[in-house]
């Protein structure tokens, strides 16, 4: 497994595909920007503070994105008499070169009452504190309107 640095500064990013980036607020103080190589996916979140900013990254292998479109669209987002996930199911973990993923629905993804998802991958030590393993919240409209459409550039079906 490639560790890998934030994300944050031209050399870091020299080896990086930039796929996009999204505002989160109003202001343009919460940012998120996805980047790529041949094995990962990287999604760069950045809060600007008054007197400091907070970054946090996320790095996904590829092998896992086919998995997570097909997790969310059929398991999540299927009613269990469509072959969807049973109704008390609210996770999913699987393993892709080594790296043990998770995605679980969530009723605050990233914003209070607003239904998504959080995906962690708990081979990778969180860029903030190393004894959490990273993660990413995402809300359904993101998913749609912006996760879906990067997985698409990348070929994922």
């Amino acid at each position: 497994m490639q560790e890998i640095n934030l994300l944050n500064n031209s050399a870091a990013i020299a080896t990086y595909k930039f796929l996009g980036s999204e505002v989160l607020d109003e202001k343009g103080n919460k940012e998120v920007r996805y980047y790529c190589n041949d094995e990962l996916l990287v999604i760069y979140e950045i809060t600007r503070g008054k007197v400091r900013n907070t970054e946090y990254q996320t790095e996904l292998p590829l092998a896992t994105l086919p998995w997570l479109k097909s997790t969310i669209l059929n398991g999540f987002w299927k009613a269990p008499s469509e072959g969807g996930l049973p109704k008390d199911q609210h996770r999913c973990a699987a393993s892709f070169d080594n790296e043990e993923i998770i995605i679980g629905r969530s009723m605050n993804a990233g914003d209070y009452a607003r239904t998504g998802f959080k995906i962690v991958n708990k081979a990778r030590k969180s860029h903030i504190l190393s004894s959490w393993p990273q993660e990413f919240q995402i809300t359904d409209e993101r998913v749609e309107k912006v996760l879906f459409p990067l997985f698409d550039k990348l070929g994922v079906s």
